[in-house]
């Protein structure tokens, strides 16, 4: 699951998405309200979060999924990784923060430190 303003961070992110073999993309939210009614709609894997969602407080969502399914896996992707959004991301658990650029690699790294293709 993406959740990601209509415009996204990259156009990497936009082919990673559309052409890897490690995701399949399940749905698209474009506010916070919208990413948590999916969320236990479609019951991802893993959820994609984009910062811009949310540009007052780029990690909130990550704390309130936290509190509803504390097993959630959530990729935070951020400006940069020594941004205030990254920071806050980690400190409220985010899975993996990363930037757009990095996503495919760390993704790939991460499922084959897993030994899986798949999250859960």
């Amino acid at each position: 699951m993406l959740a990601s303003p209509r415009q996204r961070c990259c156009a990497r992110l936009d082919r990673f998405l559309l052409h890897s073999p490690l995701l399949e993309l399940v749905g698209r939210a474009d506010t916070e309200g919208r990413a948590l009614q999916l969320y236990f709609r479609v019951r991802p894997d893993v959820t994609l979060l984009d910062y811009r969602v949310s540009l007052d407080e780029p990690a909130r969502f990550i704390g309130l999924l936290r509190r509803v399914v504390p097993d959630a896996w959530v990729v935070s992707i951020v400006p940069a990784l020594d941004s205030v959004p990254a920071r806050a991301a980690a400190a409220l658990g985010a899975d993996i923060v990363t930037t757009c650029d990095r996503l495919p690699s760390e993704l790939s790294a991460f499922l084959a430190a897993a030994g899986t293709t798949a999250f859960g």
